[in-house]
């Protein structure tokens, strides 16, 4: 698809304010730990100063943007990986759009609402990130954890299938990220992200990492 295309705008579109109250009460989803404080993007932003300027944008080094849009000769795939997941993914995926580091950190600084999962289960991973990690996992659109992953996304979400959602976990070589990005298609939300560069990019960028809260 023509999803990928660089350079274009990630617009999360609209979304509803986080609810933090909600209890996810699925084994393995994980909800931010109790008194962190809340991440970058989560509710509606201040506003801003009169005259106030904007958020300086933020510049990711071309090195690391050409590193995690490398192309792999993969095809884009519907269906869920069963296996081997790290290797070579593909640069795109049906139904979900790519979303590069810099597109993805100017999001959250710009104060935009944006439902961070983390696929990977690490010792860390990016603020204010929600943990995922069954997501990532085999099977089908049909199966028992496409039922727990609808209604988990829909807590997480505040019910709002429109609210824009980024899954990653480690770097280029992980298909985790991409069968939970399927998953939350499959699951009917229409603003799903892939961010491919993952932890290893997003570190490599210098952006902030916290300990994982779960």
């Amino acid at each position: 698809g023509d999803a990928a295309v660089e350079g274009e705008a990630f617009d999360p579109g609209f979304g509803l304010p986080l609810t933090r109250q909600a209890e996810a009460g699925i084994e393995g989803f994980g909800l931010p730990g109790e008194g962190q404080a809340p991440p970058p993007g989560v509710g509606a932003p201040p506003p801003p100063a009169q005259g106030a300027a904007p958020p300086q944008a933020i510049r990711i080094d071309p090195e690391i943007t050409t590193f995690e849009l490398r192309d792999f000769g993969v095809p884009p795939v519907p269906q869920l990986r069963q296996g081997e997941f790290a290797a070579p993914t593909p640069t795109s995926l049906p139904g979900a759009f790519l979303v590069t580091t810099e597109q993805l950190a100017n999001a959250l600084n710009q104060g935009m609402v944006v439902v961070l999962v983390d696929v990977y289960g690490g010792t860390y991973n990016i603020p204010g990130s929600f943990v995922g990690v069954p997501m990532g996992g085999p099977g089908t659109f049909q199966d028992a954890m496409q039922q727990q992953v609808s209604l988990w996304l829909f807590q997480i979400t505040g019910g709002n299938p429109a609210q824009a959602i980024v899954f990653y976990c480690s770097d280029p070589n992980c298909w985790l990220s991409y069968n939970a990005a399927l998953r939350a298609v499959a699951a009917g939300f229409s603003n799903v992200y892939w961010y491919r560069g993952g932890l290893q990019a997003w570190q490599m960028s210098g952006l902030p990492l916290v300990p994982s809260s779960f």
